[in-house]
């Protein structure tokens, strides 16, 4: 299972999303943002894989209550089957190829999310990610990326769910290897450009010179900030660590040294020597500090760090412009 994992994982290059898709997976969210109720939404893709092409097609997708509940669980698996069935029915792709879920300023990457993809890579060979923003959608840019855990990743994470900086190493795993982005297409009908060309003629073109907003850039900022806090609370932790290890080894030469005394006096006075004894049953080695969390941090904070640079370098441009028309 594994090795089939390893070789379809390696082999899609690209994901084709309808534009029927599309609309059902900004509706979903824009629709629960407008209810005020959970922002964080999330669906199941369906379509196919063209091994030929090394393409992953979705073609349609529904969406999933969300809960963690073992019940709203219950609710979803059986939805899905339900669904599953309908569209067999009707004759339409049926075959899950991932899952969709909604994120804002590429706060995704964490342990749900991980967990998420390595379990649909499991029951899927072909299972991909795809990642909705709306509020970067609100400043005129489509945000939609495909996400699929690499192959190490994969790997590591199904023998041990918690990295060791051991592994890390062995696996050359870091933050930038830990997710792959696939590229997104795009793919309509002829019927579909068509209307999309007649749209374009009455468009109102004006909104592409609209100034950036400092809201935006200071939430993104923020989220940075959070997330070097985070960096930190991990580096506190590996110091504890490394501050306990080097006091249980002091303390373990202290125990050998003092024994060796001891046995050197009972052997002066022509008593029997202490048998020998396994130090490392007295003093058992302190647990790995797991570097998952650091991991998921880190990739958090390159996220924040790309999407300030790319709002920062599609405003600069405005504000040149507009200073020129204002003097």
């Amino acid at each position: 299972m594994a090795t089939n994992n390893a070789q379809l994982m390696s082999t899609i290059q690209q994901v084709e999303i309808t534009s029927q898709v599309i609309m059902k997976v900004t509706r979903h969210c824009h629709h629960e943002l407008e209810k005020q109720m959970d922002p964080h939404v999330n669906g199941v893709l369906l379509g196919l894989i063209n091994e030929n092409k090394h393409v992953l097609e979705v073609t349609h997708c529904f969406p999933l209550m969300n809960s963690d509940t073992d019940e709203g669980m219950e609710i979803n698996r059986e939805y899905m089957l339900e669904m599953e069935r309908s569209l067999r029915q009707v004759n339409i792709d049926y075959q899950q190829v991932g899952f969709y879920q909604s994120t804002y300023l590429n706060t995704h990457c964490d342990r749900n999310f991980l967990d998420s993809v390595f379990d649909y890579l499991e029951e899927m060979n072909e299972a991909i990610a795809l990642i909705y923003d709306p509020l970067k959608t609100k400043l005129g840019n489509l945000s939609i990326r495909a996400f699929k855990l690499s192959v190490s990743a994969f790997k590591l994470y199904k023998e041990d769910k918690e990295f060791t900086a051991e592994m890390l190493r062995d696996n050359k795993l870091t933050y930038e290897n830990l997710f792959v982005e696939i590229p997104v297409v795009i793919k309509n009908s002829s019927m579909t450009n068509v209307l999309l060309c007649e749209l374009d003629t009455v468009q109102d073109n004006t909104s592409f010179f609209t100034l950036p907003t400092s809201s935006y850039l200071e939430k993104s900022i923020q989220l940075l900030l959070g997330g070097l806090d985070e960096i930190n609370q991990d580096l506190q932790k590996i110091n504890n660590h490394q501050r306990n290890v080097y006091k249980q080894q002091t303390s373990m030469m202290k125990y050998i040294q003092d024994r060796k005394e001891e046995n050197d006096r009972r052997v002066k006075d022509g008593l029997k020597a202490l048998p020998e004894e396994d130090v490392s049953k007295i003093f058992k080695d302190l647990p790995p500090v797991g570097r998952l969390e650091s991991l998921l941090s880190s990739n958090r904070i390159a996220s924040h760090c790309d999407m300030i640079e790319d709002h920062v370098r599609s405003g600069i441009g405005k504000l040149y412009l507009a200073d020129s028309f204002m003097s």
